[in-house]
């Protein structure tokens, strides 16, 4: 049976969902595209092993809070649903396909304070090649469209760097220069570095490639280079074209100052902006390395859209707290609550109170008194 949602018709031919808060409403909505494609819900229990997430800190970026339970043993707050969803699949499932909305709790490097920090995303684990990274770089850009502004969503690819690089690198120092030169755009500063010139010459391309994804891609498929990286470009083409036919052909860019961490992600990576929003709003890409480290054999590629960000330029404050404030002074508690059912079943949001709230904004003030003389 498709799925159906049912909206509730109120004042004026409204819907129940124009009075939800913003978050609530982009929640709904994304919540019913993954629905639509299979995914089923992910929910994450709140405390989990500390031995987990302490084995992979690099990869959280950032601390962890952690607490003994009533048996001694450390458990974290939830940390991260990735690690959540990879630690509780099971080594027989071949495919799985979810969602989550969770609150997750994590240290700010540049602050070092603890933030709460609300997600929404998925998670697509085993599936084969090929297909995964389509399906889930479309439903990206298909959440970034469901926010109404202008966005870009940026791939890079982790294992074309890897393939470049192998063998010319030969300390952490100088791979500290080479993916500096990538993130910062900086192409003249790899010349310190005693790299082959094919190789110098390929860092350089990848620093400097146009902003149209075709054009990029070409410039990729052109580079010298003593490398195997066609099926690797092959994979990004094949990514472009599936968003291309979808009707995001400019929207999508290729962008290698996205770099994750190779001991934990491999293949594609990608990040969405949306416009007058100065960070990035979604992160995803494949990490079939976290698998690995965390003992499982299937692959696994997923994204989170970051809804803390989004809700400071899209939830713009309320006018009211209130469509109407029922004043009901010494009125009985059941005919108080037969006005307030009435109203609301006309879609209005009501507050009923004995005297008026200090600082409360109703639309309509009722008082329940003057109202059945």
């Amino acid at each position: 049976m498709p799925h159906q949602c049912f909206f509730r018709v109120g004042r004026k031919g409204e819907t129940m969902t124009e009075h939800m808060e913003w978050e609530d409403r982009i929640t709904q909505v994304l919540t019913n595209l993954y629905r639509s494609y299979g995914y089923s819900r992910y929910r994450m229990e709140k405390f989990e092993p500390y031995e987990l997430y302490m084995a992979n800190k690099n990869y959280l970026q950032g601390g962890v809070i952690a607490f003994p339970d009533n048996t001694g043993k450390l458990m974290a707050l939830k940390p991260d649903v990735t690690m959540s969803v990879v630690r509780n699949t099971r080594a027989e499932e071949k495919e799985k396909k979810v969602y989550y909305s969770e609150n997750v709790f994590r240290m700010e490097r540049d602050t070092q304070e603890y933030r709460e920090i609300r997600q929404i995303g998925l998670e697509y684990i085993g599936g084969g090649d090929g297909y995964p990274e389509a399906e889930t770089l479309l439903l990206a850009a298909e959440s970034l469209k469901c926010l109404g502004r202008d966005f870009a969503l940026c791939l890079s690819h982790a294992d074309l760097v890897q393939a470049l690089l192998e063998g010319c690198i030969h300390s952490e120092a100088e791979l500290k220069v080479v993916l500096q030169a990538l993130r910062r755009h900086r192409p003249y500063s790899i010349a310190e570095l005693q790299l082959p010139e094919l190789v110098a010459d390929s860092i350089r391309t990848l620093i400097t490639l146009p902003g149209d994804a075709r054009e990029a891609l070409a410039c990729l498929r052109s580079m010298k280079t003593d490398r195997e990286i066609r099926p690797i470009v092959q994979e990004l083409e094949t990514v472009v074209e599936v968003l291309e036919q979808a009707g995001f052909a400019a929207n999508v860019k290729i962008d290698f100052s996205i770099l994750n961490d190779t001991d934990y992600y491999n293949g594609i990576s990608f990040v969405g902006y949306l416009d007058g929003i100065p960070k990035a709003v979604l992160a995803g890409g494949r990490y079939n390395n976290l698998m690995q480290r965390l003992g499982k054999n299937q692959g696994g590629i997923g994204f989170a859209l970051y809804l803390g960000e989004l809700i400071r330029s899209f939830a713009a404050p309320a006018e009211t707290d209130a469509d109407i404030l029922l004043l009901y002074g010494s009125q009985p508690a059941c005919r108080v609550l037969e006005r307030v059912r009435a109203y609301t079943e006309q879609g209005f949001t009501v507050r009923a109170a004995a005297e008026f709230p200090e600082g409360f904004r109703a639309g309509r003030v009722i008082e329940l008194q003057e109202e059945n003389k």
